[in-house]
């Protein structure tokens, strides 16, 4: 542990930090939210809600391969500002409660997402392009603090929805968006480096195509990105079936205070945080030794989490009689859920982003970081359908025992992939 808090990790990884974790304020704010909201403001059936989640939430991370490629070719500063204006828009849209504005705001912060997700990725990876060492601890760390806005949107914005104040919600949401941009000016000196490599790098496409090795490490993103696919799709039930579970299933008083069903998934990113400096002080003491799982291992064992995450609420939704509207289960089952899906997503995505933007050659990095969110688009989408099962299946056991085998089985076939993966990073070539 000495090791791990003695080591120091660039100032502009914690700057960006905050800047995404105003966007993910912002972004989030809405997608976890807005299911909620659409059935207790707007009246929407559970199925129609559901699907609309999973197609706004599928969109926000198909569109990043554009977004990326936009990146590659223009600037990675310019798309992280206008991917933040366009997610305060549709936040400041939502906040009008009209449904006639309700798909165009969604479109603006889907669209916002695109092009600032890739953008900022890139130049994170850029300030570890030599600090490679601490590359995966750099990336865990930053992941779990841009979380902490995911958190504080599900406490504060749930809480203020819980009041039936929407508007005040999703304004303020749009608000700590552009505050968001104030960090991240700060760090425009090394955006500016950045953009300028873009035009260099454009007129090098021609005379110097792809490697062989270069080749390899693509199709390692590719296969990891598409096993991605199931955690996401299970990740996604998280906004969905599982808040629809905490709002009617769970018993939410605390101290004769009924707590928001956002709370219940605010944990979720509690966790991630308090997970990140012990993982990343592991991988370093593993590191060490010889020992630390490769990354396509580590995205096995995240999906390992994720089917046992599922496993929880197979053994809460029997104790729910089939057919029941309501019931009033210990809220400690999504609280160990959430626990295993937040161990799986940080044996998942920031590995994958650190794996990514490690892997790819510079010239396409922006754009293999949207493939990776397309995967996660997909993942969302399919995760959206899946939930409107949730009413149509003869029990909640059977309907959350889905996702256990999905995940087991990823699980397994990426166990016996991951040596020949490993082989393909030619990690010896860097």
């Amino acid at each position: 542990m000495k090791s791990f808090f003695s080591t120091k990790h660039p100032k502009e990884m914690y700057l960006l930090a905050v800047s995404e974790m105003c966007q993910r304020f912002a972004f989030w704010g809405i997608a976890n939210l807005l299911v909620l909201y659409l059935v207790e403001h707007h009246h929407f059936a559970d199925a129609k809600a559901d699907t609309l989640f999973g197609l706004f939430t599928g969109i926000a991370f198909v569109l990043p391969v554009l977004g990326g490629w936009i990146a590659d070719r223009t600037s990675y500063r310019l798309a992280v500002i206008w991917g933040s204006i366009l997610n305060a828009i549709g936040c400041f849209l939502m906040a009008t409660g009209s449904v006639s504005f309700l798909y165009v705001a969604l479109f603006f912060a889907a669209a916002g997402g695109c092009i600032f997700t890739p953008g900022i990725y890139t130049i994170l990876g850029h300030v570890y392009h030599d600090k490679q060492n601490l590359r995966e601890g750099g990336f865990s760390i930053y992941y779990c603090s841009v979380n902490v806005g995911i958190f504080l949107a599900m406490i504060v914005l749930g809480w203020i929805g819980q009041t039936k104040h929407w508007s005040i919600a999703f304004v303020l949401a749009g608000i700590i968006q552009i505050l968001g941009l104030l960090p991240f000016f700060k760090v425009m000196k090394k955006i500016g480096s950045i953009h300028q490599e873009n035009h260099i790098l454009q007129k090098s496409k021609i005379s110097h195509p792809v490697k062989k090795h270069e080749k390899d490490r693509i199709i390692v993103i590719c296969i990891l990105a598409f096993f991605s696919i199931i955690f996401w799709l299970a990740f996604n039930q998280g906004g969905s079936s599982m808040t629809l579970f905490a709002l009617r299933y769970t018993d939410r008083s605390l101290f004769g205070f009924q707590m928001p069903p956002s709370w219940l998934l605010s944990l979720e990113s509690l966790y991630l945080v308090l997970f990140a400096f012990p993982l990343t002080a592991l991988y370093i003491y593993l590191a060490k030794r010889k020992q630390d799982p490769s990354p396509p291992m580590k995205c096995a064992l995240g999906l390992l989490a994720m089917g046992l995450c599922f496993l929880i609420m197979v053994f809460g939704a029997s104790k729910i009689a089939p057919g029941a509207q309501e019931g009033s289960l210990s809220p400690f089952y999504l609280m160990g859920a959430y626990l295993l899906m937040a161990l799986g997503e940080m044996l998942i995505s920031p590995i994958g982003l650190s794996l990514v933007t490690h892997l790819s050659p510079r010239k396409y990095t922006a754009m293999l970081v949207g493939v990776w969110y397309l995967c996660i688009g997909i993942g969302f989408y399919a995760g959206g359908l899946f939930a409107t099962l949730m009413a149509e299946l003869s029990s909640l056991a059977a309907f959350f025992n889905i996702y256990v085998l999905l995940s087991f089985i990823g699980a397994a076939c990426l166990i016996l992939l991951a040596k020949k993966l490993d082989k393909m990073r030619h990690a010896d070539k860097f």
